[in-house]
């Protein structure tokens, strides 16, 4: 088994069968769909949203079907999985613990961490390069809005040996206070006569897994981009390589659009008319709100007493499915129902691994 099978193999422990096999899926890559959100928020999955952005159909197929050769996963109706006694060890004995990347947060890093990457490794060549007066070189980024921002940051502070301390001196200080060896990174950056070795080729050098180093290569990166995101000051130039514009990062484009509605004051009825979608776009909308907005009020949808007997009901079927709980709450709406899973999703600690 590959680190990827016991990914998979822990994502199906936490949806525990209430979802199908693709749901996990569609997470690994990172699906900019409401649904999708939800689920990894839910499911309490946020370290592995966006994780496998290239992930193939066929492959995930492939590692599922020797989860269940191996005896670890049965499958029930509507294509969802079961972890069978012996699954529910291996996932513990081999994944939860060390092996678990614990810094990895996708639904708020994912973006952000490429384009991190991006921007913090050519810099890095471009610094290089100026250090030996080199001007011909091929760029590790290609993107040309990678290679503005990396010339306006080196317009911005005109001083090449001056920024190149900087960097160094931020970088060497972060890399340190991680608990990931800071060779996952350093061994692919690009320097003067000197190019950054590719995921293959790291994971051959330090002798592991190309699947497992992919997670460990994100794990250090999200550890980074946190105490970043904790001490701005002390690392002035870290913090502004890792900025990213959209402050609606974790939305998704329609959801920001009736978000603004919202906040002026509009009903989700109206909203739907004005969008001119439906309403049950707009509530999907509003699930993935709760999720993602802290300040976000449900009082407007659902009562504090009825949220109650909605977890009541939740921790006595021992289910996030609607229909379950409709049954034992037949007079609130589905989206009712819905709300107060979010947001018992949103404020409960997302990694349960012990």
């Amino acid at each position: 088994m590959t680190y990827l099978n016991y990914v998979i193999l822990y994502c199906f422990l936490q949806i525990s069968g209430e979802r199908s096999i693709y749901s996990v899926f569609h997470i690994l890559k990172g699906k900019k769909s409401s649904q999708s959100i939800q689920d990894a928020h839910i499911f309490h999955l946020q370290p592995f949203f966006l994780s496998l952005p290239k992930l193939k159909r066929s492959y995930f197929n492939q590692k599922v079907t020797e989860l269940e050769q191996a005896g670890w996963i049965t499958f029930g109706e509507s294509d969802n999985a079961h972890l069978s006694v012996e699954g529910s060890k291996a996932v513990k004995e081999h994944f939860l613990g060390d092996a678990f990347p614990s810094e990895m947060n996708g639904l708020i890093y994912g973006d952000q961490t490429r384009l991190f990457w991006m921007r913090l490794s050519l810099l890095v060549q471009v610094l290089s390069n100026a250090k030996q007066q080199e001007t011909l070189y091929y760029p590790v980024q290609r993107n040309k809005l990678i290679q503005e921002w990396v010339k306006d940051c080196i317009r911005t502070n005109p001083n090449s040996d001056q920024l190149s301390s900087m960097l160094f001196k931020e970088l060497t200080t972060l890399l340190n206070s991680q608990e990931n060896d800071p060779s996952l990174l350093v061994f692919r950056l690009t320097g003067y006569r000197d190019y950054g070795w590719t995921e293959f080729q790291v994971a051959e050098k330090i002798g592991m897994d190309p699947e497992e180093y992919r997670f460990r290569f994100l794990n250090l990166l999200h550890g980074m981009l946190t105490e970043i995101e904790k001490d701005p000051k002390g690392y002035p130039l870290l913090y502004s390589i890792s900025l990213k514009s959209d402050h609606r990062q974790n939305l998704t484009i329609s959801t920001s659009k009736t978000y603004d509605l919202y906040k002026r004051g509009h009903s989700l009825e109206e909203i739907a008319r004005i969008r001119k979608l439906k309403l049950n776009t707009i509530e999907d909308h509003v699930i993935e709100l709760i999720l993602t907005e802290e300040d976000l009020a449900i009082d407007p949808f659902i009562t504090s007493e009825e949220y109650v007997n909605v977890l009541k009901v939740m921790k006595e079927v021992q289910t996030k499915r609607l229909k379950p709980i409709k049954e034992k709450l037949p007079h609130l709406t589905y989206f009712q129902i819905r709300v107060a899973i979010a947001k018992a999703g949103e404020t409960r600690e997302f990694a349960t691994r012990t």
